[in-house]
């Protein structure tokens, strides 16, 4: 017993599964899209903290950039771009050999060590907490939280 399908009876079958499947490709296409806003918003938070902290070259243009993501009360109490160009280069001065370990990532809060290895030993120079909220598709940083290291 052979059983023979039309070219039609193909066609229909496809566009049948296609129907029924066409949710769950919707639903993972918007998971997706989520997914890339949420890793957009990171980076974002990682790129601030390492121009805070002067892991990277401190200059003005890319403080006028990353003052556009802090709050308003935020910027105030930093001094605006000035401020954090200022705190860019103290900070590159006083820990130039040091480097960030991001230790945990929570809905809204990042906490960053700035560590130093001499002699086998890890030395922590600073913790640095990150408060931020990302609505509206537009990351706002809200607070910053400084402790000193051991």
């Amino acid at each position: 017993m052979r059983i023979n399908y039309s070219r039609e009876d193909i066609i229909i079958g496809f566009f049948i599964v296609f129907a029924v499947l066409y949710p769950f490709f919707i639903a993972l296409l918007l998971f997706l899209e989520d997914l890339a806003d949420k890793r957009k918003g990171l980076e974002d938070v990682r790129a601030f903290y390492t121009f805070l902290l002067g892991l990277e070259e401190c200059s003005e243009s890319k403080a006028l950039e990353l003052a556009k993501l802090m709050s308003e009360e935020l910027s105030k109490n930093m001094g605006g771009a000035e401020g954090l160009l200022r705190t860019c280069n103290s900070y590159r001065k006083a820990y130039a050999d040091a480097r960030a370990e991001e230790k945990k990532v929570e809905e809204g809060e990042v906490v960053v060590e700035l560590v130093k290895k001499e002699k086998g030993m890890t030395q922590r120079m600073l913790s640095l907490r990150l408060k931020f909220s990302g609505g509206d598709g537009e990351l706002k940083i809200e607070k910053v939280d400084y402790e000193k290291g051991s």
